[in-house]
């Protein structure tokens, strides 16, 4: 089978170079197009020339002003493609990585040339696409109604995404609708953690790693300690990450008389030393406002730390809720705190089950599902 992933957001995200290492271990061929703004980046990424089935084409052809000229874009990148590639390989399948951005493209081609296609669903086109460019929301329903197979990152994408469509799209594209999440990278699955224990019963060990800013609400975190240290419990946070809500929250924790109890490691970049801090908690908690998928849950839950996460966001509906831990209202501590202290009074359960269930994200599982389920007609 000869695969082409239409992948404009290639450049700086590893989650596309695994998937397309892994497919090419199922006998697929891949070519994969990477449209640039930046000529710089050309060979930016790549896998290694082991994996012999893959062929890149990087192509320096987008402006700035193309967000504004989306069909312009589009059609300069169909025919980079028909110049470049389909002059010389017969494609079975498109895999466009995005709606818009890759999408638009691939029902092009599929117009022109009835060549199949999947399409994902991510973070620009909801919050970015569908929420601003109300012009385009016709062309997104041929893009939607026409592909072979919709895939979302999480089942919230998925809930947001066809309650907000007309019930007549909604109603033509449900039934091909699939959820495959992102992976782990193969350092966590390889140093996986065996057993976890709570040593004293009063210990409350959080751990939040994630950008410092309004969004991922450490405040809540914050606030979450501050409450349980009023109900008599010895809680700390451990934070790694950094952003322009640092300082604010390095306040906050001042305010609340909890500073001496929480550490700011900054951002980490090393993942054994991610994991020695990991191995120091007890619980990961980050109660986001929003989130895609989240796969540092996954990680965290790698290690034996049950989770704390948002309800309807991310990981919510990948697991039954009080399995690897709880969905929660992020705007509610007491709640939170209540969830937190559930985990601690069950912990090696929770634990147990959260490195049993981490396995499942694995590079491996997820592209199999994409041979097997997804790459059809």
């Amino acid at each position: 089978m000869e695969v082409m992933h239409i992948c404009s957001y290639y450049i700086g995200n590893e989650l596309y170079k695994n998937l397309i290492g892994e497919l090419s271990y199922t006998g697929i061929t891949q070519h994969v197009v990477i449209p640039l703004k930046n000529k710089h980046l050309i060979g930016k990424n790549q896998l290694p020339s082991k994996y012999n089935t893959v062929t890149y084409y990087y192509k320096d052809i987008l402006k700035s002003y193309d967000r504004v000229f989306y069909f312009h874009k589009i059609g300069k990148q169909l025919k980079e493609i028909e110049r470049s590639l389909l002059s010389s390989v017969n494609i079975d399948f498109v895999h466009a990585h995005t709606i818009f951005s890759d999408g638009g493209t691939a029902y092009k081609l599929y117009e022109k040339y009835g060549i199949p296609y999947v399409i994902n669903v991510r973070n620009t086109d909801i919050n970015f696409f569908f929420k601003y460019a109300i012009h385009l929301r016709p062309y997104m329903y041929k893009i939607l109604t026409n592909a072979s197979k919709i895939v979302f990152i999480s089942h919230s994408y998925k809930k947001f995404l066809l309650s907000r469509l007309p019930k007549k799209i909604a109603n033509d594209i449900i039934g091909k609708c699939e959820v495959i999440p992102n992976a782990m990278d193969d350092f966590w699955h390889k140093n996986k953690s065996t057993e976890k224990f709570i040593e004293n019963s009063s210990d409350v060990k959080l751990l939040f790693i994630g950008s410092l800013n309004k969004n991922k609400n450490l405040s809540t975190v914050l606030k979450v300690c501050s409450l349980l240290r009023s109900k008599n419990y010895h809680c700390t946070v451990d934070i790694i990450g950094d952003g322009q809500e640092k300082e604010a929250n390095i306040l906050l924790a001042k305010r609340l008389g909890i500073d001496n109890y929480v550490t700011f490691y900054g951002y980490v970049k090393e993942k054994t030393k991610i994991a020695n801090i990991m191995d120091q908690a007890q619980i990961f908690i980050m109660p986001s406002l929003t989130e895609t998928f989240g796969i540092v849950y996954i990680e965290a839950m790698s290690r034996g730390l049950p989770v704390i996460y948002t309800k309807d966001q991310g990981i919510d509906g990948f697991f039954k809720d009080g399995e690897v831990g709880f969905s929660v209202n992020p705007h509610m501590e007491e709640e939170i705190a209540d969830k937190i202290l559930k985990i601690l009074n069950a912990y090696v359960q929770f634990s147990n089950r959260s490195i049993q269930r981490a396995k499942d994200f694995s590079w491996d599982m997820i592209s199999n599902q994409y041979r097997n389920d997804v790459y059809k007609p």
